[in-house]
């Protein structure tokens, strides 16, 4: 049986999976970071519940060379684990690119995540955008 430790470190690799997944183009891979009932919540942006609705948002990104052009950085991420439940509260900053490079996003990630077959997943990720650039 994994330490509470473990399970943090784990659960912190599932959010830095998100970002890689996400900023590669790694859609399939990506979409598997959510359990099948998941929920994905914009705010104002947007909820989206399941595989489907997270299919059909991931359809609208617009790509570059098959990427999105833009990185996640996710950091003072607070996890607390109870048995094969979590949740965590973490700061995202998100870079576009393009002809200049900046900061187009700074906000925070709330999630509810589930110990499913061995692996962490989302159950809910709900993102808020404290701060946004004009872009």
């Amino acid at each position: 049986m994994a330490s509470v430790l473990e399970e943090k470190d784990a659960i912190r690799e599932l959010m830095a999976q998100y970002c890689f997944h996400f900023d590669n183009g790694e859609f399939d891979d990506w979409l598997q970071l959510f359990t099948d009932d998941a929920a994905f919540d914009l705010g104002a942006r947007g909820r989206m519940v399941g595989h489907d609705a997270l299919r059909k948002f991931l359809r609208a990104i617009p790509l570059t060379e098959g990427r999105p052009m833009m990185k996640h950085c996710v950091m003072n991420s607070i996890v607390t684990v109870d048995g094969d439940r979590a949740s965590a509260r973490s700061y995202v900053i998100v870079l576009h690119g393009g002809e200049t490079l900046g900061v187009s996003i700074a906000g925070r990630y709330e999630d509810q995540i589930v110990k499913r077959g061995g692996a962490w997943r989302f159950t809910e990720r709900k993102v808020h955008f404290d701060l946004m650039s004009r872009r």
